[in-house]
Parts: structure tokens; sequence; C-alpha cells
């Protein structure tokens, strides 16, 4: 006889430790990555601070003010912040299909640094500094965001729950 799998409970306001703890370890990757360029140029460390900016304001403009947390302290605490930047949008324009190349930007901040980094390995010599820098984001990617998104934030998700896009996607059989 099979269990049947118990439905995690949905959080209203995540606790400020989880907030705290998944920003950490998602700021770290920009920390590595903007290492990596400024290593490479300081005109190459604020275009990539810059292109974080952009992204991150895009974020908030295109999913956090018409989510269900807006206003409110999801797992990454940017529903509190969308508040402060923008109005809150209509919960419809939450729900669109993303595909793999919605993912782009964001895996951008991991994969230019990436090569950049590799790139200066070769080219400058080994620098412990740098392949930890080129380590971490990779680490992330596939290990820290399965716990973050598969054990974290998305099972107690609430508007996962209503639709969320990157849930669909990302639960895709």
């Amino acid at each position: 006889m099979k269990k049947k799998k118990k439905d995690k409970k949905s959080c209203e306001k995540y606790p400020l430790w989880m907030v705290l703890l998944i920003n950490l370890l998602m700021i770290l990757v920009y920390v590595a990555g903007a290492y990596i360029m400024f290593v490479l140029s300081w005109i190459t460390g604020v275009l990539f601070l810059v292109y974080l900016i952009i992204l991150e304001f895009s974020n908030y403009r295109e999913g956090c003010r018409h989510c269900y947390y807006y206003g409110k302290r999801c797992a990454f605490g940017k529903g509190v912040i969308a508040r402060v930047f923008f109005n809150k949008g209509d919960p419809k324009n939450f729900k669109r299909e993303l595909k793999w190349k919605d993912f782009l930007p964001q895996m951008l901040v991991t994969i230019v640094p990436l090569i950049v980094g590799i790139l200066l390995l070769i080219s400058r010599g080994f620098n412990a500094w740098i392949l930890i820098a080129i380590i971490y984001p990779v680490f992330s990617w596939f290990v820290v965001n399965p716990v973050i998104y598969g054990k974290l934030a998305c099972p107690h998700c609430k508007q996962g729950r209503i639709c969320c896009p990157a849930m669909e996607f990302f639960s895709k059989k």
C-alpha cells in the first residue's frame, strides 16, 4: 500500500530566515560573476552590474507586480520590493507560457562569467579566486537551485497553486 504524498502547506508570508538564506545564496552568484567581470576590466564589471540591475527590474516589472505576493514577503523577498517601484499589476498578466529562451537572460548571469573566467585562467594563469568564482555559480545551478526551487520556495508558493509559468515549465514531465 502506497502512502499518499502529503500536500505541502503554502505560505502566506515566507519565514524571514528563508528569504535571507535564499537571497544570500543568489547574491553570491552575482558577486562571483561581478568579481570575474571586474578582473577582466572595470568597464566589463560595471556593465555586468548594470545588466544585473536591468534584469532584476525586469523581473519585478514582468512578474512580481502581477504576482499573488505583490506587497508580501515571497520566498525571494521580491513581492515587498516590487511594491516600492511598481504599481500592482493585473494577475492575468502573470499567466504566460515560458520557453527556455525566456530563461536565457538569467542564464547569462552564469554563462558569461563562466566563459570569461575560463579564458582568464587560460590567458593569465591559475588564480584560486577566479576558479572559486567559476565553480560556485555552476554549483548553484545544479545543487543550490534545485533545493531553493524544489524544496524551499515552489512547494509552498500560493502563486504556484494559482498559476506560475516557471513552476509549470520546470515541472513538465
